[in-house]
């Protein structure tokens, strides 16, 4: 790793030996020893040896991630839950993160959005260099907040008690070995700190939950279908048919704890990709004008009446199909993060070619989504941003593998919000692309990775991997 950049994410790592070491002929994995700094990893870029411990069979999280949440979620969260109480909550969240439900609460979306396209209008003219990556995640905060709570948080505006607590909450959660990180980590108030932080966070989504649970005491309409909303009708409904299930201080701490991780997942990773969108898109002028093409067929080439059009029939998103793929696209070279399982005694991963079998017992399996996605063995052209790819059919040189894509991860345990995610991505590149250039403004001298100054680092206190310096650019307004 010392022939990268110092600030290069993890996920890069396997990759990087898998490239710089072809002597090794990786078999779609890798074991590699971390100790004493992680617990032993096996790492897989294979899509179906990664299928057949995160579909076929779900092994369960990896017990590292765990360690990392329980100060954050006290693990009562879907990422940490396991076994039928997983299942359960699964299923009472699942309708409430549907594309019916989701694309019922466009309109309060478009109400956060246009605060971002300000943002970048006002930055248009003044011609300063933004990070973008900070103004995107203004606006996807304020949009989970919106879909979950039906509250404006003003992240984009002000600071929000909600948003600063969950910010400093997660700078605490995850320890690099950086000098001042590792001070962190022995500081003797960093309990105390993140005992404060989950304090502020339950005072303040208490009342938004009590709330809920009145209304549906006393009958009331609970106005938009939120996510909180729909998963409190849900459990009370559970409760009142079965006599079993009780609304007590528990259940109040596992709804704050799901509504957390919510908001974590909820702002960061959509605000990468987008971030990603913009920096690729300046890159390929001619998928860029592609892109404008569909949004005046669909959307018309008067773009002041993009905002209403969306608004009041929101399904015009699901007719975008090259916007569709130039997020899949995006997320496809530049994923967030991959999954980690736990190896198990009598589980071993068999080679799909060759039959070769490999043990997993006492190790971390990583589904490397950032190693299936850039091969060269599943994907044509595989280095290249070709949102035409996923407009291929079967039997076309491009179409796109089975289970070779997998920034949300598939199988029982996948990402719940991606839905939310997709159709906020496209609402905002509707909202933008025809409007104005977003260029991306690195100094010269910013480093690079495969020729990507925009390679993706590891932030202070995140796990997910961020687009170098923020992501800088600079806006002109197209006429």
């Amino acid at each position: 790793m010392a022939k990268y950049p110092g600030d290069i994410h993890g996920q890069y790592m396997p990759l990087l030996l898998a490239k710089d070491h072809p002597e090794l002929e990786v078999p779609g994995l890798m074991y590699i020893d971390l100790w004493p700094i992680a617990p032993p990893m096996l790492a897989v870029f294979h899509p179906d040896m990664m299928a057949q411990f995160t579909q076929i069979t779900s092994l369960p999280k990896h017990p590292s991630l765990a360690s990392e949440f329980r100060p954050f979620t006290q693990l009562n969260d879907l990422l940490n839950m396991s076994g039928e109480r997983w299942k359960m909550w699964r299923g009472i969240f699942n309708p409430a993160f549907s594309v019916k439900n989701i694309s019922s609460l466009m309109p309060s979306f478009i109400e956060e959005i246009d605060v971002f396209v300000d943002r970048l209008k006002g930055a248009a003219e003044s011609g300063e260099i933004l990070r973008l990556e900070d103004a995107a995640i203004g606006c996807t905060t304020d949009v989970i907040g919106r879909a979950i709570l039906d509250v404006r948080l003003h992240c984009q505006t002000r600071k929000n008690e909600l948003q600063e607590a969950l910010r400093r909450q997660i700078a605490l959660l995850w320890i690099s070995n950086a000098p001042d990180q590792l001070v962190m980590a022995l500081n003797p108030l960093r309990p105390f700190r993140m005992w404060n932080n989950n304090r502020i966070m339950k005072n303040y989504l208490r009342p938004h939950i009590e709330r809920r649970i009145q209304e549906y005491l006393n009958g009331q309409s609970t106005g938009h279908n939120t996510i909180l909303s729909l998963a409190t009708k849900d459990f009370l409904s559970r409760r009142d048919s079965s006599g079993g299930v009780e609304v007590d201080e528990r259940f109040l701490d596992i709804v704050i704890a799901q509504i957390k991780v919510f908001m974590f997942a909820g702002h960061d990773t959509t605000a990468t990709a987008l971030s990603y969108c913009y920096y690729l898109l300046s890159k390929n002028p001619s998928t860029l004008a592609t892109l404008r093409a569909e949004h005046n067929t669909v959307l018309g080439r008067d773009t002041s009446t993009t905002r209403a059009q969306i608004a009041t029939s929101p399904t015009l998103l699901n007719q975008l199909p090259y916007t569709t793929g130039v997020i899949k696209e995006a997320l496809r070279l530049f994923p967030p993060v991959g999954s980690i399982r736990k190896g198990q005694p009598d589980f071993y991963l068999t080679h799909p070619d060759t039959g070769k079998r490999f043990p997993t017992d006492g190790f971390m399996l990583f589904s490397l989504s950032l190693g299936v996605q850039r091969a060269e063995e599943f994907w044509p052209r595989a280095t290249e941003f070709l949102p035409e790819r996923w407009l291929a059919k079967e039997g076309e040189q491009l179409h796109v593998r089975k289970n070779a894509w997998r920034p949300f991860e598939h199988g029982p345990r996948n990402c719940i919000g991606q839905e939310l995610a997709q159709i906020e991505l496209r609402a905002i590149l509707a909202l933008t692309v025809r409007d104005m250039d977003i260029e991306p403004a690195f100094p010269d001298d910013s480093p690079a990775v495969w020729g990507e100054k925009a390679y993706q680092v590891m932030e202070v206190g995140m796990i997910t991997g961020h687009p170098k310096l923020g992501m800088p650019v600079r806006i002109k307004m197209r006429v």
